[in-house]
């Protein structure tokens, strides 16, 4: 079945992500036989080739609900000095990090670039339509690139530091967007589970996707999953990428923190969708991280020793273990759930006592 270039899998893929997630909720309940410190430690050495993951699984620091309306108050705008030096400070280069996957965000917030054959996918618009402006769109010019081949625009989850430099991208290149149904819905309440004054408009609906779609472009499929958690309807992509004559899976995990407080059912969603991507990418042989965050997945480290890469000399962003980084994710939200269903048990007791 064909959707505005979308090529949704047969029946048959469809029935095996379905076994995922049933393999993948087992597995989460047979883990909470263990404890939350037991969890940590499984996950922190499965994820220790990504140590910007390592907060995640901070048990005892407390879960807080980020960029609520009511917790925000009025900020002072910056000064245009004090807004160039913020830029200067989280400066990234525009660049290649494989023959076809470019970096064109900043030290917050990645927005990659997919060229094909017949145009570029760009992965989240960043902050602002500034950004958009003076970060996407200066770097992907830079690179050789031309904005007005930008084909699609995949945002993948509900939160402005990823949607914000929409409208400046569709307005000046007309591509089509991209999210879940749950994340459309998502922006189009009243008032938005996170919301942040400096975020750019959200996006209107446009290509709503659902779990094991392909976008099809050129010579290019990119594989797009629901991984709930993080929002109810990120989107997490699988996708190839070219080193020379090698050609290596990427996955990108679309949303990463664990900012909704200490919400044991969103805690289990997140455990369960890191476990059925983990499986997802072991299945298509992943073997590149990476987040839309780059602090997370370690690409500016990565990219340093991209700029010093020797002839012959193995890619900094391919790792075989690339998708232990999911076991990392999978182990430490289920360490919380384990720890605030022991702390709900101790109290029900202690309630029952009295």
């Amino acid at each position: 079945m064909t959707f505005h270039g979308i090529i949704c899998f047969p029946k048959r893929i469809c029935a095996f992500i379905l076994c995922l997630t049933s393999v993948a909720f087992a597995s989460a309940a047979s883990a909470q036989t263990t404890t939350p410190d037991a969890l940590v430690r499984q996950g922190l050495e499965a994820g220790k080739n990504y140590p910007g993951l390592a907060n995640i699984c901070a048990i005892d620091q407390p879960l807080r609900v980020a960029g609520s309306r009511k917790s925000k108050g009025k900020k002072r705008s910056l000064t245009d000095e004090e807004r160039a030096r913020r830029a200067k400070r989280s400066y990234v280069a525009p660049q290649a990090v494989f023959d076809n996957l470019y970096f064109v965000g900043n030290r917050s917030v990645a927005s990659w670039v997919i060229k094909t054959s017949d145009g570029l996918i760009l992965l989240d618009a960043m902050n602002s339509n500034r950004q958009a402006e003076e970060v996407i769109t200066a770097g992907i010019k830079s690179l050789g690139m031309d904005p007005h081949d930008i084909r699609y625009l995949i945002i993948a989850h509900a939160h402005g530091d990823h949607y914000g430099g929409q409208e400046y991208i569709v307005n000046e290149f007309k591509p089509r967007v991209v999210m879940s149904d749950a994340d459309w819905t998502e922006l189009e309440k009243p008032e938005p589970e996170i919301f942040n004054p400096k975020w750019g408009l959200a996006p209107t609906r446009d290509i709503s996707i659902e779990d094991g779609h392909v976008i099809e472009l050129g010579d290019t499929k990119v594989e797009l999953y629901v991984t709930p958690g993080h929002t109810l309807g990120t989107i997490s992509l699988i996708f190839p990428v070219k080193d020379g004559q090698q050609t290596h899976m990427a996955a990108l995990w679309g949303g990463t923190g664990l900012n909704f407080g200490p919400n044991i059912e969103r805690l289990k969603m997140y455990s369960d969708s890191a476990a059925r991507f983990k499986q997802l990418g072991d299945a298509k042989a992943v073997d590149v991280f990476l987040s839309n965050h780059p602090t997370r997945d370690n690409s500016i480290e990565r990219m340093a020793k991209l700029a010093e890469r020797g002839a012959n000399a193995p890619h900094p962003f391919v790792d075989d273990h690339a998708t232990d980084a999911f076991a990392l994710l999978r182990d430490c939200s289920l360490a919380r759930v384990v720890k605030i269903a022991n702390y709900q048990e101790r109290v029900k007791q202690n309630s029952n006592e009295s």
